[in-house]
């Protein structure tokens, strides 16, 4: 009984947020960290009171993880403190004392109060991913996971396309101050609300080729086939419409490039774990081929996009190059988690028509933020965390599906951030620890109903 409070109290936790500005107000993040707590706190008493002792493949992965994801927040805090009096540190230190006509305690962060927050979000995402892989063991909750991200972001779908109808430019009562008359949902950034979605459809994928497999459309007569793609598949796949069509409407070029991309990867990934077939292979192609359509009919609000192409890449490029500039100025110790938007001003080429608050590009962000040791170790920490859900794939032929659409979304946000920032918006970033500690779950043999 208590596993499944905390099971349905995991869910809430991570996925809520998303549905509340993304998730990054700190009124909607302190709530969902409380509810990971406990879930945490209860599920490794259970562990240390059970047989906690297998030390699996999984669970080394995860270990390492784990260590590394500490080390980069313990490091985070470092940025923080104060290394002295900025007139005996010298160099801009000493200048901006001298401007200002006062001493103060300088320190590495740029802004101390910006690192105390993304603190909070490392742990929670760290937290999340610990306690799915505790906690969501068995066959049947790596399913109601599956759903559960379908279903939310079938929501924010929704809402996206009835204010769309009503033309509402708003999210939940506030005014949009961007994106006006292009999709955002839930989200103020419509470019990350894509990205969301992408995630779902890589979900919706996963349950879809499941259900196809349940009903011996891959492996017996032909009549079986055609009827699950006329029957339950169509009823199935009318999620993955309304996510596709949402994407569509936030006119995000990279968002659309996600669309295609995290179901791509989940049909390709569930078709190598498992028996390969013609039939499932017609399927996956069926999806993209419904998806290309879907992008087809919004050729005519893209292309009025087509038009500031050159332009947001000249943007972007100069953007990249003071980033750089931040980077190689700092590499060791950066600017302080979260302090890239005051960083940016002050390593400016030239006057940038955007008041830009992000890189655009989430490897050289946390770079800048962090320097390239702890950036390197925080990229390993996911990786390996990738890892060990990517092993599901081949350790539980029974399951490809579910794994599948956990990495599946995960890469595709991860490409998606090369121009974006999905994976720094906490709604996303919860979505995806959930995914994958449940996928990691299932990797390490999980059983159950």
């Amino acid at each position: 009984m208590i596993s499944r409070i905390l099971f349905v109290l995991l869910l809430a936790a991570a996925l809520t947020p998303a549905l509340a500005f993304a998730g990054r107000p700190l009124w909607v993040l302190a709530p969902a960290a409380l509810g990971v707590g406990v879930c945490l706190g209860f599920a490794a008493v259970g562990r240390l009171a059970g047989r906690s002792g297998d030390w699996t493949t999984g669970g080394r992965l995860i270990a390492v993880a784990a260590g590394l994801w500490c080390a980069v927040a313990a490091f985070a805090y470092v940025q923080t403190l104060g290394l002295g009096p900025a007139s005996v540190v010298g160099g801009a230190w000493a200048a901006a004392a001298d401007l200002l006509t006062r001493d103060f305690d300088a320190r590495i962060s740029f802004n101390a109060g910006a690192a105390y927050f993304g603190i909070l979000k490392l742990g929670l995402y760290g937290g999340v991913f610990l306690a799915a892989y505790w906690i969501c063991r068995g066959r049947r909750r790596a399913w109601i996971v599956l759903w559960a991200v379908v279903a939310m972001t079938t929501v924010a779908a929704l809402y996206a396309l009835g204010a769309a109808l009503l033309g509402i430019e708003s999210v939940w009562g506030f005014e949009k101050r961007h994106y006006v008359g292009w999709a955002t949902g839930p989200f103020e950034n419509r470019n990350t609300f894509a990205g969301y979605l992408a995630v779902g459809l890589a979900c919706a994928s996963g349950l879809w080729m499941r259900d196809m497999r349940r009903d011996g459309a891959t492996e017996g007569p032909s009549w079986r086939f055609w009827a699950f793609l006329s029957g339950r598949g169509l009823v199935m796949a009318l999620p993955a419409v309304v996510l596709a069509t949402a994407v569509a409407m936030t006119g995000s070029r990279a968002g659309l490039a996600a669309m295609a991309l995290a179901p791509f990867l989940t049909v390709l990934f569930a078709l190598a774990a498992a028996d390969h077939g013609r039939r499932r292979l017609a399927a996956g192609a069926a999806i993209l081929a419904a998806l290309g359509l879907l992008a087809a009919l919004a050729g005519d609000r893209l292309t009025s996009r087509s038009a500031t192409l050159e332009s947001s890449f000249a943007q972007r490029a100069e953007l990249y190059g003071d980033t750089l500039r931040i980077i190689a100025d700092r590499p060791l110790v950066g600017v302080g988690l979260g302090a890239f938007p005051e960083a940016i001003h002050a390593y400016k080429s030239t006057e940038l028509s955007h008041d830009w608050k992000r890189a655009h590009n989430v490897y050289l962000e946390v770079a800048a933020e962090l320097g390239l040791p702890a950036a390197l170790a925080a990229f390993a920490a996911v990786g390996f965390a990738a890892f060990a859900a990517a092993r599901g794939l081949w350790t539980r032929r029974y399951l490809p599906p579910m794994p599948a659409a956990a990495v599946g979304g995960f890469l595709a946000a991860a490409a998606h951030s090369l121009v974006d920032a999905p994976l720094q918006e906490p709604g996303i970033a919860l979505t995806l620890a959930l995914l994958l500690g449940t996928a990691a779950a299932q990797a390490d043999g999980a059983h159950g109903a």
